[in-house]
């Protein structure tokens, strides 16, 4: 996914819902990433780097945040429960 920084800071100053759990976004003074709707201040455009998935965000060295808790996105695996488990195997026929 190609993210064009320009809309996803649109998106975090709008605090756009329709994006939750597909960007992330990072702050570099604080070390601190975030989803698009938290309700934190927007950080200045030059302090905030974008990324794809709170497990890339993490790997760059960024923690979640406290106040919106980003690894617990609605569109991780951990959110959706056990019918993200179970889905995959629907149909599979075995024996």
């Amino acid at each position: 996914m190609d993210l064009d920084d320009d809309a996803c800071y649109r998106a975090f100053t709008m605090r756009d819902a329709r994006l939750d759990g597909r960007i992330f976004g990072a702050v570099r003074t604080t070390g601190i990433y975030c989803r698009p709707v938290c309700p934190a201040r927007t950080p200045k455009r030059e302090n905030i780097r974008f990324y794809p998935s709170a497990a890339a965000a993490q790997e760059a060295g960024f923690r979640p945040c406290l106040r919106c808790r980003p690894e617990t996105s609605p569109d991780l695996g951990s959110w959706k429960g056990t019918s993200n488990t179970v889905s995959p195997i629907v149909g599979v026929r075995f024996g």
